[in-house]
């Protein structure tokens, strides 16, 4: 008897917990995990799962659900000073990716919307799971993260326009039928504008304190731009982003986030569940050559592309490197273009289950490439500098010169603060007092900020080899880390103090356990802010519960005012 989608839903839900929690025991990623929970309970494994068009149905909502959450949490503002970069690198690579793929299809014999379905699957890359990986490091306001965000953003953006283009190939080229379509894109843009000035902000201000109106207000946005988007045909995924991006730029966007989390999450597990489940062995005959050239057009021609735009661009071997591996495998749209040449009878089954393949096996192995960026740019860059000794990338890197602020001596018994968020800022505001202050962050908003400041400051990780030698840690007579991510921050140090023993450092930790390991990494002071925030806080309220007084009127009155004139610096100076 054939599971019910209720019954295959716990399956699913089930399987990806007990497969998540071995993974994460073998310290193995989650997506991963859930791609392997599809192939175990689907059709090519133990079949417990076999209904895989239903599945298919809600697989279609999570990929609405997180190109959703993607449009609130991105900033296009910050994007939109990159524009011209992100739009036509994206659209180079699209159409270099595209053409090749193209000619090989046509060489091996497959017809031609077949092999435009196949070139467009390999040339795009995924959103999710990049903003997934740099949401989980806390690298989305770096600046190669924001390149990588861009560079996925404007390819979801020309994926919406080759979806409804490749559905009806024959009207490509008929000018009132590309009218409508452009009508439809202004139109949902349109309403996006409209609903962010005129009524998202006073509604959502409203009921802000109302939990469940606050989500239903949240969940319509998402579902009525995806009904708006069917209307006008084009895809619920479109429609869920642009409606995300209506609430991208409101202030009531974190917490419209956190609301739809769980949905997003749960949604997620079933997407790549239902990959896995996709899974086929069924190639028939098709040339062994021409899949193996499609995944070395995933892992080698993509890269490489990204790597040479992004590097001639300016921003330096080590971002371009960054860049080029975080959008080296196939995108979610790559499964909704072949899911509807499949719908459409536009592809066999035998190539839509290699394009499966191609698009499962490069979304679990991206999250293993991007956790070894570093090695695999070391490996690479000590082998180029062996082939090409006097080779000079100044010219390459003149973005990044534009982020640095050093003194022209050499840096000698100095302070180095790692991290200049909000915390960082603060002590480098009195410690510049008391001699050299170089501030290093990954944040080029916080970078450009401290320069305006005159503050000597450095961009990229704290980890990097070309910052460790700017900054003259080992010449360093203070080093304070105020790094969000604590594993990096102990690495740091521990590399910090191998090489210079005398140095004093302190740092912040978040939690006991994140001070012990500090601690015993060398670390001579560790704050941990939220403890001493706690304290303060817990005082307070024992003065008001044994005296029944609050802070008086004027302190308070006193300290808006500074947070007032702290608010209006950090706008003036990002």
């Amino acid at each position: 008897m054939e599971f019910s989608i209720v019954l295959s839903l716990g399956v699913i839900m089930v399987a990806s917990t007990i497969v998540a929690l071995i993974a994460r025991k073998l310290k193995q990623q989650l997506i991963f995990a859930y791609l392997i929970t599809g192939i175990i309970i689907g059709p090519i494994g133990v079949g417990l799962v076999t209904n895989t068009q239903d599945i298919l149905v809600l697989s279609e909502l999570g990929v609405a659900f997180l190109l959703f959450a993607i449009g609130i949490e991105s900033d296009f503002s910050k994007l939109l000073k990159m524009k011209n970069i992100l739009f036509f690198g994206a659209l180079v690579q699209v159409l270099i990716t595209t053409l090749a793929v193209f000619a090989l299809m046509q060489y091996v014999g497959l017809g031609f919307i077949e092999s435009a379905y196949i070139g467009l699957i390999l040339a795009f890359s995924s959103t999710v799971i990049t903003v997934k990986f740099l949401s989980d490091k806390n690298q989305i306001s770096t600046l190669h993260g924001r390149l990588i965000i861009g560079f996925a953003v404007c390819q979801d953006l020309i994926a919406v326009l080759a979806l409804p283009l490749l559905a009806r190939p024959e009207t490509i080229f008929e000018i009132s039928l590309f009218g409508k379509f452009l009508l439809g894109i202004i139109a949902l843009f349109a309403l996006a504008v409209l609903l962010n000035k005129l009524v998202l902000p006073k509604l959502l201000k409203n009921h802000a304190q109302n939990q469940e109106l606050f989500f239903l207000i949240v969940i319509s946005t998402c579902l009525g731009f995806m009904y708006v988007a069917n209307l006008l045909n084009f895809s619920l995924a479109v429609g869920a982003f642009i409606g995300g991006l209506t609430l991208s730029s409101l202030p009531y966007n974190v917490e419209a986030l956190s609301r739809i989390r769980g949905l997003r999450d749960f949604f997620t597990i079933i997407f790549f569940a239902s990959l896995g489940m996709q899974l086929s062995l069924a190639f028939g005959n098709f040339p062994l050559l021409a899949a193996i050239a499609m995944f070395l057009v995933i892992y080698l021609l993509n890269p490489l592309i990204y790597f040479l735009i992004t590097y001639f661009a300016g921003y330096g071997s080590r971002t371009a490197l960054t860049v080029g591996l975080a959008l080296e495998q196939a995108s979610e749209f790559s499964f909704i273009l072949a899911a509807q040449a499949l719908a459409l009878g536009q592809m066999s089954q035998n190539v839509y289950s290699l394009a499966i393949l191609v698009i499962v096996v490069s979304m679990a192995t991206t999250p293993y490439v991007l956790e070894n960026t570093s090695r695999i740019y070391d490996f690479l860059n000590s082998g180029f500098k062996k082939l090409f000794p006097k080779y000079s990338s100044k010219r390459f890197n003149r973005k990044l010169k534009e982020l640095e602020n050093l003194p022209k001596e050499e840096l000698e018994n100095h302070i180095v603060i790692l991290g200049s968020g909000v915390f960082g800022n603060s002590i480098a505001a009195v410690l510049r007092n008391y001699g050299t202050v170089v501030t290093v962050d990954h944040n080029p908003s916080n970078v450009l900020a401290n320069i305006k400041r005159k503050l000597y400051s450095i961009y990229g990780s704290a980890e990097s080899p070309e910052v460790w030698k700017k900054a003259n840690y080992e010449k360093a007579r203070l080093i304070v880390s105020t790094m969000p991510d604590t594993s990096s921050a102990i690495s740091v140090i521990q590399k910090i103090k191998k090489a210079n023993k005398e140095v004093v450092i302190f740092a912040r930790a978040h939690n006991f356990d994140e001070a012990l390991k500090m601690y015993n990494a060398g670390v001579e002071s560790v704050i941990l802010p939220q403890v001493l925030g706690s304290n303060e806080c817990l005082k307070q309220i024992q003065t008001f519960l044994a005296t029944g007084k609050t802070i008086s009127s004027k302190l308070k009155n006193e300290y808006i005012n500074y947070l007032r004139e702290k608010t209006a610096t950090e706008k003036k100076f990002i």
